[in-house]
């Protein structure tokens, strides 16, 4: 901890004098109070000053101040308003009234610039900040969650620093290119109190990134001043979190009856490993037959989470500056209290107008992030816990004597919790961030302007790792003495690693924006370059001659490990031009090109060229619809695009370049380790990206003054040139592999529908906004996948011209109940006559009817286990003066989970069963095992040798899913005036929210053990996903 207070005094240094600032603005303004139609003050209206950057934003009361130049226009918007232009006219006071509906008239992002959302010609969607900042989250990422149509993001670990978040646009495979304030980062660590918005692009708005765009691009916009006195806002909160999903083993009697009931099935008779008096011992819980809980002995649900953000925005005409710090403190819902992630968060946005043609910003930022937890990897622990038995106790009588014994693992999971058991695993991050611009606007062209800017990102990761051996006893309550049993980590280790990596972006452009008459024409030219170098060093001992100085210096030198290397693998050129035309903002028109070369390729296919065009037609405007008409505003859009992946699976960089690379070493006769190199083998100099070919059409619509807003997209892309190796017939002495290529090809196609719909009734207020998805993928040619002859293999495993998502197995029939069942089965599905099948075994169909279950009897069960086809969100706003209450839900259905491993089957790997395998069970009589006395079962019998027929993957395993979450929900309470008084508070609010709180499925006796959103096949290898209840409070000064 002492490590995380220096960086906090450092970050604090710098927050602190990035704010020395804000004593240097003036005072002259015009002053003015924003109300709704109803005279209900409005906070947060933006008011920009036409053709600046000088703005700023009402506050709690509605009221504003702000500097103007002489005979200035002011524009006044607000999300759900229709915006306002007031020319001031020498006024100092201006008061206003917004009226609602002009959710079109607001400015999004888009890539290199901002566009009026009712002048877009492409798929865009956008977030703000009220719903990024509604739920206090560990990653950012998480955010996206059903807000946005046609996004599907999934977590797939509830370890604090490791959530793994993944975000899949439209159903596409490949990750979406994410921009930070135009630099390429990740944001799932970025405070969410720093974002302005984020926006999705999907489709020809993503083409002008290129090669980057193939899977669509995200952008993070962070929060800017603006002009007005300076604002303090502080927004902390507590937050307890427990498991979503948390699998159930067993109790100790219960598992003691399945061991012998099948060591009776199996044939090794029903006292094998444990009599009837045994199990009555543990029924009684007599002297050294307690067992014990180890899941509760390891796990408790109520791990703290604390989250700090103080900042000040403010400026003048001139210099407008925000400034942001952020703390963040995470535990697991290990009892341990072990398991720990620690962020501090500081930027720094500052705009500044040196004259009236030149202007400079400079934006700042850094975190460092601190993950400590044991040296036991969290899914080996996990593994580890689906294995500990529940007869041997989680604790000795003598805990000096040392760690208990947990049966076949020979680990302790609840000992390798502990720092102080196992030893450490720990990781500090930090991440500088720094960009430049300056921006002239050129004073002989009306319009056109000039901007020259450089980004520079600096990432630093150091890994220490600790291991040391825990001896295992188990106690002998007979003699009252300790057996030693086994020796977690037999041999005590020690290892450190250095990664480096820094970026940087040079960038030019040229911008005009004029518009003449009726006629509005933008254009942008750009150069852009990203070059990146790394550099990483590891080493490692064992045999440590003390556990109290973990060092590498104690370490012995026999079997000492180190490796280096350095290296660029990234180094990008690109120009872009686009050009933008309107007239009347009715008939609209957009252009773009893009160039990319890539250094990870070959001279012959370094440069790929991906051009669009989009064009959209305001209807509403030729249709010259009165006041009292429904539809408020109707426009048709459509585009075209050709878009690239430089990241796609399968390219490792430079792979046109025969040669060598370094590998793991390797320990020859004398013990040491050597270093090993290997050739790179055959190389494919004609090697490139991948390229997409994207159409989209799209129809946004408003009705009733405002009230329901909807749009509606249909899209359709083709992956050509993914990489794969190609199936060739070469001779055993060939001596090498042949390369990868670009050659299969697939297509996406889809729809996406989403709505708002807003509704005012005195001081009540209700804002509803559903979002729909449906996307399916298919293959067009597979050239990696060997030829099929057999019609049959050819309908099951051929991949040309069949979806992507689908699931090929047996079709199941149930269980058989009796040996009598079996007997008169007239399918043969064992190969042996049935011999092998026994009393509650799976049946299965024999779909071709020939009397033998084989392959052919295989057909499509379910979808795929990767991302589902539909996806679905709806967001719910409710406001009752100064009482709101906000609701996410979220859910997804067409994909599947495939039931594995210790979810499966009954000892499993030596698993333990979970309690459904014992509530529904084939359960044999034990004075005649061929009867079953189970009248629920549904599930195959105990077995510590599963058979093959039971294993087949059939749709008895694999599962279609459809779930609905309760993702967020929040209550808050704003403050009023009359208790706030003259305390220098604006605005002060207190809420509380919840994460993950509900969850619906149709998995049935699967429910309680699976998070669908988790999705993997067995949830006990893996640490579940986090449900949250937080306390927060929101000031402003």
């Amino acid at each position: 901890m002492t490590r995380h207070r220096t960086h906090l005094q450092q970050i604090l240094w710098l927050f602190f004098g990035l704010c020395v600032t804000t004593g240097l603005f003036g005072q002259q303004r015009i002053s003015g109070l924003v109300t709704d139609t109803d005279r209900n003050p409005l906070i947060g209206v933006n008011i920009m000053e036409a053709g600046t950057n000088n703005g700023t934003v009402t506050d709690f009361d509605g009221t504003y101040e702000l500097t103007v130049g002489e005979n200035a226009s002011l524009t006044f918007s607000y999300t759900g308003y229709q915006s306002q232009t007031v020319e001031t006219q020498g006024r100092s006071s201006i008061d206003l009234q917004l009226s609602e509906g002009a959710l079109l008239d607001e400015v999004v992002v888009v890539g290199y610039g901002r566009e009026k959302k009712s002048t877009l010609t492409g798929a865009v969607a956008s977030i703000d900040n009220k719903q990024l900042t509604s739920v206090p989250v560990a990653n950012s990422a998480n955010l996206l969650a059903g807000r946005v149509p046609g996004v599907m993001t999934r977590q797939n670990s509830g370890l604090p620093g490791s959530e793994n978040t993944q975000i899949r646009i439209r159903g596409y495979a490949g990750a979406p290119l994410v921009l930070v304030d135009g630099i390429q980062a990740s944001f799932d660590r970025i405070d969410p109190n720093d974002i302005e918005s984020i926006t999705v692009l999907k489709d020809a708005a993503a083409a002008v990134y290129g090669a980057r765009a193939g899977n669509g691009v995200i952008l993070v916009t962070t929060k800017r001043g603006r002009e007005g006195p300076a604002r303090i806002t502080y927004n902390g909160s507590y937050t307890s979190m427990s498991a979503s999903r948390l699998f159930q083993q067993v109790n100790t009697t219960q598992y003691v009856e399945l061991v012998r009931e099948s060591d009776l099935l199996d044939g090794a008779g029903l006292d094998a490993t444990f009599s009837e008096e045994d199990l009555q011992k543990f029924a009684n819980k007599e002297r050294g037959y307690e067992g014990g809980d180890w899941i509760n002995g390891l796990i408790k649900n109520n791990a703290p989470m604390h989250q700090h953000n103080l900042s000040v925005s403010g400026g003048n005409e001139d210099v407008k500056y925000f400034t942001s710090f952020g703390y963040m403190d995470q535990e697991s819902y290990f009892r341990s209290r072990d398991y720990d992630y620690g962020r501090y968060n500081a930027r720094s946005n500052i705009d500044a107008r040196i004259n009236d043609n030149l202007s400079f910003n400079l934006d700042l930022s850094y975190r460092f992030e601190k993950t400590e937890r044991p040296s036991n990897n969290i899914d080996a622990l996990m593994v580890e816990l689906a294995t500990t038995r529940p007869t041997f106790p989680t604790s000795l009588p003598d805990p000096s004597i040392g760690e208990a014994f947990s049966g076949f693992s020979q680990r302790n999971p609840i000992s390798t919790s502990k720092r102080s058991n196992a030893g450490f695993w720990d990781r500090d991050e930090d991440v500088i961030q720094g960009r430049l611009g300056i921006n002239y606007d050129l004073p002989f062209v009306t319009g056109l302007s000039a901007k020259a800017e450089v980004g520079l990102t600096r990432y630093n990761r150091a890994i220490k790792s600790f291991a040391k051996p825990t001896d295992l006893y188990e106690y002998q309550p007979e003699t009252e003495t300790y057996l030693y049993q086994a020796t977690q980590r037999g041999v005590s280790s020690i290892s450190e690693s250095q990664f480096r990596r820094t970026q940087f972006y040079p960038l030019l452009s040229l911008t005009f924006d004029r518009t003449f008459g009726d006629h509005d024409i933008k254009a942008l030219a750009l150069y852009e370059q990203i070059t990146r170098k790394f550099s990483n060093f590891s080493a490692g001992r064992l045999d440590l001659l003390s556990f109290a100085i973990p060092e590498l210096f104690i370490g012995s030198q026999n079997n000492q490990t180190n490796n280096g290397f350095s290296g660029s693998d990234i180094g990008r050129k690109s120009y872009v031009g686009r050009l933008n035309y309107s007239f009347k903002d009715k008939y609209l028109f957009e252009a773009t090109f893009r160039a990319d070369g890539n250094v990870l390729f070959s001279p012959q296919t370094r440069w790929g060229y991906f051009p669009s065009l989009s064009a959209g037609w305001v209807i509403s405007e030729d249709l010259n619809l009165g006041t009292g008409s429904t539809v408020d505003f109707l426009k048709l859009r459509a585009s075209y695009s050709q878009l690239g992946d430089d990241t796609a699976n399968g390219l490792t960089g430079f792979d046109y370049l025969t040669g060598f690379e370094l590998q793991d070493p390797f320990i020859l006769g004398d013990g040491v380790a050597q270093p090993t190199i290997r050739t790179r083998g055959l190389v494919n100099p004609l090697l490139t990206w991948e390229e997409m070919t994207v159409y989209n059409i799209g129809l946004e619509t408003r009705l009733w003054n405002g009230k329901l807003s909807l749009e509606t997209e249909l899209f359709y892309r083709k992956r050509e040139g993914i990489i794969a190796q190609n199936i060739e017939d070469v001779p055993s002495t060939f001596g090498a592999n042949l390369p990868v290529v670009n050659i299969n090809s697939q297509d996406n196609r889809g729809i996406e529908i989403s709505a708002v719909y807003q509704e005012r009734i005195g001081d009540f207020r209700i804002e509803l906004a559903p979002n729909f998805s449906l996307a399916r993928s298919k293959w067009l040619e597979v050239k990696s996948q060997e030829a099929f002859e057999d019609p049959d293999q050819k309908r099951l495993f051929e991949l040309d011209g069949k979806n992507v998502n689908r699931f090929v197995g047996y079709v199941a029939d149930g269980i058989f109940m009796s040996q009598q069942e079996i007997d008169n089965h007239p399918v043969i599905q064992d190969d042996n006559e049935n011999l092998t099948l026994r009393p509650g075994d799976i049946r299965y169909k024999d779909l071709d009817g020939d009397g033998i279950i084989t392959f052919r009897d295989q057909d499509v069960i379910a979808f795929a286990t990767g991302i589902p086809e539909m996806v679905f969100g709806m967001n719910i706003g409710m406001s009752y003066k100064n009482f709101r209450l906000s609701a996410l839900l979220q859910g997804a259905s067409r994909f599947a989970i495939n039931i594995s491993g210790a979810a499966r089957t009954m000892f499993s790997n030596q698993s333990i069963p979970l309690t459904y395998h014992y509530d529904l069970r084939w359960q044999p009589d034990p004075n005649n095992p061929s009867v079953n006395i189970n009248p629920d079962a549904a599930l195959p019998a105990a077995s510590q040798s599963p058979s093959f027929n039971n294993n087949r993957n059939s749709d008895f395993w694999v599962k279609d899913v459809t779930y609905f979450r309760l993702k967020n929900l929040n209550l808050s309470y704003s403050l009023p005036n009359t208790v706030l008084g003259n305390s220098g508070i604006k605005q002060a609010e207190v809420y509380v929210a919840g994460e993950n709180l509900l969850l619906l499925t149709n998995l049935g006796i699967y429910d309680r053990s699976f998070d669908p959103e988790f999705q993997p096949g067995s949830p006990t290898n893996r640490l579940p996903i986090t449900r949250s209840v937080a306390f927060g409070l929101r000031i402003s000064l």
